[in-house]
């Protein structure tokens, strides 16, 4: 009993309420049990991407007849222009496989074949287009320029007994490539091959002596980076002064002398090759990862990669890749970092040749005088109208 003489009553429904909550806490927990194995048996059975019953050459047709982004992802390039490249090929009459040679390996034999017939000097008459649409910036300074060269390194897997010479300053096997390209981003020259510990002026001296570089004639020249001397047939930034583009993106202020206006009007123009190259990487996965093949086609690949890129650009209207890159002064660093040789705000010696050897005749001198002169005029026609400015 308690104090008011009752006897005490359990409340009912406060004894229910736990029991009821904890069946309904089972009921919650038996509902999601039974919500994820429901999903799991009603999961989707993996299905092959690729699941057409056609092979051979009707799996082909269809994938060329089909939608244009699938033929771009597999292969890098439109359905016509793949029809274009293998009419090309098959008119050569050279693709039968062999009891010493499959289909693949004539594939890369036939394509660095073509290698003269679309790497091609540049044209050695003509103001280049983009130079002769850039009155005041261009013009009539580099009327004489023909295109750029520069080297690129590419992955390479090299045989034991001598893979120390393949390694760069990088660290990694590589195989050196030098190329020279017109401003519309086409090769126009490209020696692969070489070691990567090779210096990129080493290679210059030797393509002009040994591998048919096309030296332009008097009065016309290629533009070079600092790793290049300032010698016959070839134009190279002021030493000591800032070079890179990106290093002049970091200042609010104008360019401050002759030398920043020459150097950076220089490289604005130079770098259509660093976005040659951005482009021909990132279509040719290949290049930033090579097989294990026999040196001898390892060294093949970037020659025949160049050749499609040539051939692409002259057939095919509208390229992802090159939309990507075609923009002036897009830098290469961030998505090309095999490529990335300079360093920001390096200052080198300007005192004499960055390398080895002034073979061949070559003579420092004239072009010094003109790069003077060239700096003089540019400079007095930035102060008058500063027509652009790093930013």
């Amino acid at each position: 009993m308690n104090r008011f003489g009752s006897t005490p009553r359990h409340d009912e429904n406060a004894q229910a309420a736990p029991n009821e909550q904890g069946e309904d806490d089972d009921m919650v927990v038996r509902a999601v049990v039974a919500m994820i194995n429901s999903r799991r048996n009603r999961r989707r059975v993996p299905q092959p991407m690729h699941d057409s019953i056609l092979t051979g050459s009707m799996r082909v047709e269809e994938i060329l007849n089909g939608h244009q982004d699938v033929i771009q992802g597999m292969i890098s390039m439109k359905s016509s222009t793949f029809r274009a490249l293998s009419n090309l090929l098959g008119s050569r009459e050279l693709l039968t496989p062999t009891n010493h040679m499959n289909v693949n390996e004539q594939v890369l034999k036939v394509i660095c074949a073509l290698k003269n017939e679309f790497i091609r000097p540049p044209d050695y008459t003509t103001v280049q287009p983009l130079i002769n649409e850039n009155e005041g910036k261009y013009r009539p300074w580099f009327d004489g320029c023909i295109g750029t060269i520069d080297g690129t390194h590419v992955p390479c897997v090299p045989r034991r007994e001598n893979a120390d010479g393949w390694i760069n300053r990088k660290g990694f096997h590589s195989q050196n490539i030098l190329a020279a390209c017109s401003f519309d981003m086409k090769f126009t020259y490209m020696l692969a091959g070489y070691e990567g510990s090779c210096h990129d002026a080493r290679m210059l001296d030797e393509a002009i002596a040994f591998h048919g570089f096309p030296m332009p004639p008097p009065g016309k020249f290629y533009l070079a980076d600092s790793g290049y001397a300032n010698k016959d047939g070839f134009l190279s930034p002021f030493r000591r002064e800032t070079y890179h583009l990106p290093e002049y993106r970091r200042r609010r202020a104008g360019l401050g002398n002759r030398r920043e206006v020459f150097n950076y009007t220089h490289s604005s123009l130079r770098n259509c090759i660093e976005r040659t190259f951005g482009v021909w990487k990132a279509r040719f996965k290949i290049l930033k990862g090579m097989n294990s093949s026999p040196m001898d086609k390892q060294k093949m690949i970037p020659v025949a990669c160049a050749v499609v890129h040539n051939f692409i650009r002259m057939v095919q209207i509208g390229d992802p890749f090159l939309e990507e890159y075609v923009a002036d002064c897009v830098p290469v660093r961030g998505n090309d970092d095999v490529n990335a040789d300079y360093v920001l705000d390096e200052r080198i010696d300007d005192t004499g040749p960055s390398t080895g050897t002034e073979q061949h005749g070559s003579s420092t001198g004239a072009m010094n005088q003109m790069r003077e002169r060239m700096a003089d005029a540019m400079w007095e026609r930035y102060q008058m109208y500063p027509w652009y400015r790093a930013t």
